[in-house]
């Protein structure tokens, strides 16, 4: 599931630790092996998650740089033609940080507005506006700059 045998062995080990202190939880309604795997399978998609956001915050930083560089820029018909297929344009969604998609998606494709947002999230109107904002400037990076930037 990891395609890493260093993650993999971690996530076992982790697995094991919670079966052995969460076994007084096992209600024996399934076999113990089972339960186990399920421990571990869940263990797998925990790492998976981190990983990916992990790798997310890290391409958003890259990103943020290129614009801070005042040479920097993109062509605009690139960006144009990328945003005519439904498939590049999710790819490109979901190479933003979890925050910056939300922002996004809910106020660039669903027409919320930044406040209610704000209040969805429980984040300041602030913290959302720089959410926006970068994540619009990472999606059409990602977009003028095609699959390298994928995830």
């Amino acid at each position: 599931m990891l395609g890493d045998q260093a993650e993999a062995e971690d996530a076992v080990q982790d697995s094991v630790i919670k079966a052995l202190v969460g076994r007084e939880k096992f209600r024996g309604e399934a076999d113990a092996c089972s339960w186990v795997q399920r421990i571990c399978i869940n263990t797998c998609q925990d790492t998976l998650r981190r990983r990916n956001s992990t790798q997310n915050r890290d391409l958003a930083l890259r990103r943020e740089a290129l614009w801070r560089d005042p040479a920097y820029t993109v062509d605009p018909e690139r960006v144009a033609v990328a945003l005519e297929d439904a498939r590049v344009l999710r790819r490109a969604l979901s190479g933003l940080t979890p925050a910056q998609n939300r922002a996004v998606v809910l106020h660039d494709i669903e027409g919320w507005t930044e406040r209610e947002i704000a209040e969805l999230a429980g984040l300041p109107l602030a913290t959302v506006k720089s959410h926006l904002r970068r994540g619009r400037q990472a999606l059409v990076t990602a977009l003028a700059e095609g699959a390298e930037w994928g995830p």
